[in-house]
This record gives structure tokens, sequence and C-alpha cells, in this order.
């Protein structure tokens, strides 16, 4: 009569069923937690920040943080109220001190959730008022580089305020103000330098010493495949800071491009014809390369004082207003062996286009087809030339412009005018306090307009869901199932609520985890935003790629080429 039961008078099945009804009960409370008891409470806690003043506030999120140890938004909470205090605090109160407290409880949060892109904006915000412009700089970058980062609406205070149809979307607006606040650093930096005399900048950023510039490129590459003595002897010995390499072997260093062209029609003539040769003028190649000498800033100098060996960068060329107008593109040094082999593989795709044009190249040199062939093939070496080029330089102004803009950052922080000037409330709202836009529409074009976000060429279409219980925070929740709702208790009586929550039954209906997750900064997924160049996907979080020029979005590009102009580095 009972077969079949047997299984459910086994201790052992028995304390699975019991197991997996937990897990069911700790997941579901999770849920409800993140979903509606901390959205509550943040309710709450504005409530009586209006009411009853941002010090009764801020006394109310602590609770709520206390409450809710594994939260990211509950701990956003506290740094969230503790600036809301600040900024009451009477205007005549220098508000820097008190912000150090509020910095200290921002931190703590971005440490402990990594993957908030809200928290990471708060704390970049937060550091750009404070005046800790390379950290906040840094925690941008950061912030554009998440894998899987939360979703924001999730994490924003107040509920809601990050708008948009998706994850996704909401992330782009995120982006928007990470570029955003990276090009009012720029601009900062623009007018500091343009305040700076004349020999300060000589002194402070036109020289820089070789052992500085070695020690840069050691942070990138410690084989030591690369150092200043052997640039220094190199030039020294051939007069010149270029050379080639055959992009085909790789085995030695051409000066003379008439002798690369000959190396390679005879060990590789597969690859590069024998009849090349014959059809060239290396006369008109040389002459366009030595006219082409953008990097005729860059030089050797000795310092009178202490006899060091550095280098010099003429401040009337363009070498010098790329250090400065290239900051905002986020491009680090690379290693020079890597350098070294993008330039071969350049160099190999130009010889291959060389050689299908010569393998139709007519023998009759009197025909029209020959005439018309001739200059592009002159047009294709030169191309090659130009870019398969190693020039020390280069290497040398990537270095230069990653240590100076990190001087000029640590300046503008550690000048004695500008780090005893007081914060107002004004101060703090000009960075904290935004527009409430649609980030599908007015957010995203803007930024997109501006150059703010270029979308990167590597899509993936991969749809973006919700990412409901696969979130970090919701995971951290789940370790700690019972926390003593009590303590939040306001006028509108929460506890009462969060009671008889916690025992009704609650049910939710689980979103797919999301196998894909947008990158904030890098990868593309859909979003529903319009893309560069008129593409539309469905839902691509558009690749907050930096390219080579600052974004802006709220100043235009043309403000920004003004502001370049002011640093009085372009051609005199």
């Amino acid at each position: 009569m009972f077969e079949g039961y047997e299984h459910e008078r086994d201790p052992d099945f028995a304390s699975e069923r019991v197991g997996e009804a937990r897990d069911r009960a700790r997941a579901s409370y999770a849920r409800m937690t993140v979903e509606e008891l901390v959205p509550i409470a943040i309710h709450n806690v504005l409530e009586v920040g209006r009411q009853l003043g941002a010090a009764d506030g801020r006394k109310r999120a602590k609770l709520v943080a206390e409450t809710f140890p594994n939260l990211g938004r509950a701990q956003y909470l506290a740094a969230y109220m503790d600036l809301e205090f600040v900024r009451s605090l009477d205007a005549a109160i220098d508000k820097r001190p008190f912000l150090r407290r509020t910095l200290v409880i921002t931190e703590r949060a971005a440490r402990d959730y990594p993957k908030s892109a809200v928290i990471a904006s708060f704390h970049a915000k937060l550091l750009f008022v404070l005046g800790e412009y390379h950290a906040a700089e840094m925690e941008c970058r950061r912030a554009l580089e998440m894998k899987e980062p939360d979703d924001p609406q999730n994490d924003c205070i107040p509920v809601g305020s990050i708008s948009g149809d998706n994850r996704g979307t909401r992330l782009v607006s995120l982006a928007c103000e990470f570029h955003e606040l990276i090009n009012k650093i720029l601009m900062l930096a623009s007018d500091y330098w343009d305040s700076m005399s004349s020999e300060r900048q000589r002194n402070s950023f036109l020289q820089v010493r070789l052992d500085v510039l070695q020690d840069e490129y050691l942070k990138v590459d410690r084989s030591y495949v690369f150092t200043m003595s052997d640039v220094r002897s190199f030039v020294k010995e051939h007069k010149s800071w270029r050379f080639w390499v055959c992009p085909l072997c790789d085995r030695k260093k051409f000066m003379d491009t008439g002798l690369l062209l000959s190396h390679m029609c005879s060990r590789h003539p597969r690859a590069v014809l024998p009849r090349l040769q014959s059809v060239l003028d290396q006369k008109l190649s040389d002459e366009a390369l030595e006219s082409d000498d953008s990097l005729d800033g860059v030089t050797f100098c000795e310092d009178s004082e202490q006899k060091d060996m550095m280098i010099c960068l003429n401040k009337s060329s363009e070498v010098f207003k790329w250090l400065f107008y290239a900051p905002s593109s986020g491009v680090r040094p690379k290693p020079f062996p890597e350098i070294r082999e993008k330039k071969c593989e350049k160099g190999r795709m130009l010889l291959e286009s060389i050689k299908d044009k010569m393998k139709t190249l007519p023998t009759d040199r009197s025909t029209t087809e020959f005439a018309k062939a001739i200059p592009e093939i002159q047009e294709g070496w030169h191309k090659f030339l130009k870019s398969s080029a190693l020039d020390y330089r280069e290497a040398i102004l990537e270095l230069a412009r990653s240590y100076l803009w990190r001087e000029l950052k640590r300046c503008m922080t550690k000048d004695p005018e500008l780090a005893s000037k007081s914060i107002s409330a004004a101060d703090i709202d000009a960075i904290f306090t935004k527009e409430v836009v649609n980030p599908a529409s007015n957010a995203v074009e803007s930024c997109q307009t501006e150059g703010g976000l270029m979308v990167s060429g590597n899509r993936q279409e991969s749809n973006v869901h919700d990412r409901g219980d696969s979130s970090e925070n919701l995971r951290k929740n789940t370790e700690s199932p019972d926390p003593t709702i009590s303590a939040v208790h306001t006028d509108t009586d929460l506890a009462a609520k969060v009671e008889s929550e916690v025992h009704a039954e609650h049910e939710s209906s689980d979103s797919p985890d999301e196998k894909t997750n947008p990158k904030l900064g890098d990868n593309n997924k859909e979003s529903g935003v319009q893309l560069e160049g008129g593409e539309t996907s469905e839902a691509t979080v558009p690749g907050a790629e930096l390219s080579g020029q600052p974004t802006n979005q709220e100043e235009g590009g043309s403000d920004l080429d003004t502001k370049l102009e002011k640093l009085q580095i372009g051609p005199s």
C-alpha cells in the first residue's frame, strides 16, 4: 500500500529536503531584502532627512548600514547621507575636513563592492571635490574597465534615480558620467598649466631625466629590452632616432630604406617581388619621410647643475600639445617588443597589398596601365615605410606622457593655494547635482556626440537581462539572512512593515542569470541605444572605449580646442 514512499522515511532524504527548503527561503528573503526592504528603508531615511534635518537622516542611514552589513546600497546610503549632512553645514564652515570623513566611508564601500558602478561614481566625484585628481581619474578608469558590473538600479539613491529600460542603458548613463569627470580634470589641468610661469613649466615639465623615464618603462616591462642608455648610444652613433626592421624576419636594424628593400627582395622574393626595386623611386620616398618628421620636438639635453642627461621637449612643437591632449584617451605605455611586433604586423599587411598590385603590373612601361599603377605602388611603399618605422621618440613620448600627466595632477593636488581653499556647498553641488535625463536618449546622445563613448568594433551580440539573484550584492546578502530589521525604525513604522513581510509567503520569479555581462568601459552588448556611425544595436552597452581625443559631455569639442590653445603649446 505504501510502496514507493519508503524514501520519505529516509533521514538523509528528509534532511536534504529541509536543506533545500531553507535555501529557497534564504534566496526568497534575500530578494525581498534587495527589492523591497532596503528601498523602503532608504525612502524613509531620505524622508527623515528632509523633515527632521540631515543630522537625523545621517543617524538613520548609519542604522540601515549596520542592519544590512552585506548590501552595498545600504553602505552607500551611509556615505550619501553623510554628504548631505556636510552640505547642510553653515556656509561659513569649510567642508573639506568633514568631506574627509565622508571619503573614509565611501572608500570602504568602494573596496567592499568593487563591481558597483554607482558607488564608484560617488567615490570619483568625492575625490574630485577634494582635489584628489589622479585618484579620481583612476577610479573612473577602474569603473570603465569593470567586468560584469552590478545593475545601477540595485544601488542608486534615491531609488529609481538612474532610469532606463534595461541594465545596459543604465550603465550607459554612468559611463557618460565617468567620461564627463575625466574631461573636467583635463580642463582644470589646462587652466593650471596656463597659470604656471614659463620657468616652472620648463623646469618641471619640459625636461625629464632619463632615469625617471626608465623607471616609468619598468612599470610595464621589466625585461630591460628597452633602456634609455641604449637609445642614447643609438642616437649618438647614427644621428637618428628612427630605424626599420624587416617585418618578415625581424633580424637586424636598417637605417637606409634602400638596403631594407634590397634585403627583402633577395631574402624574401615570394613576399616582396624583386621587380619592385626597378619600379620604385627611392629618392621620392626618402624626401617624403624627411618632410614628415612630426617628432622633432624631442631632443637630448644635459642638466647644467647636476650634469644629468635629460629628454627635452620643445614647447612650441606639436609634440608637447600631444602630451597634454592625449591623457583623456587613457592609453598606457606599451612594452617596446609589443610596439615592434605591431609595426611588423602592419608592415606585412602593406607588403601584401603592394605584392597584389605588382602581380597585375604590365611589363610594358609605355602602357597607360603601367603609368597609372606606378603612383599607387609608390604611395603604398611610402605608406609601408612610414607605418613600419620604429622611432624611439614614440616610445619615449608615451613614457613621458604617462609621467608628466601624473605629475601635473600631483602638482594641482599639492598646490598650497588650491589645497588651502575652502570647499563650499556650491562646490559640492557643482559636481554631484545633475539634471535627470533619459539615458536612452539625451544622455547617450550627448555623450556620444562629444566623443564620450566611442563604440568599439568588437561587438558581441548578446541580450542583456536583469541579473536577479546573480548579482554580487544578492550573494553577499544570502550569507546573513537574519539581520536585525527592528533597528530600522522610522515614523512610517518600517518595523511593522518588515515584520509582516518577513512572515508572509513571498513569491518571486527568478530572472535568468546573465551568461554575458556588459563591461562598463570595453565590451559592447545590446542596450537599445544609438551607436556611432548611425548603427543601432538592440541592447548594446557601448564600450566606453577612450579614444585619443578628450571626451566631453558638458562642454563641446570647440571649447576644448580653445582650452588646449590656451596651453600655449601649439605651434608658435
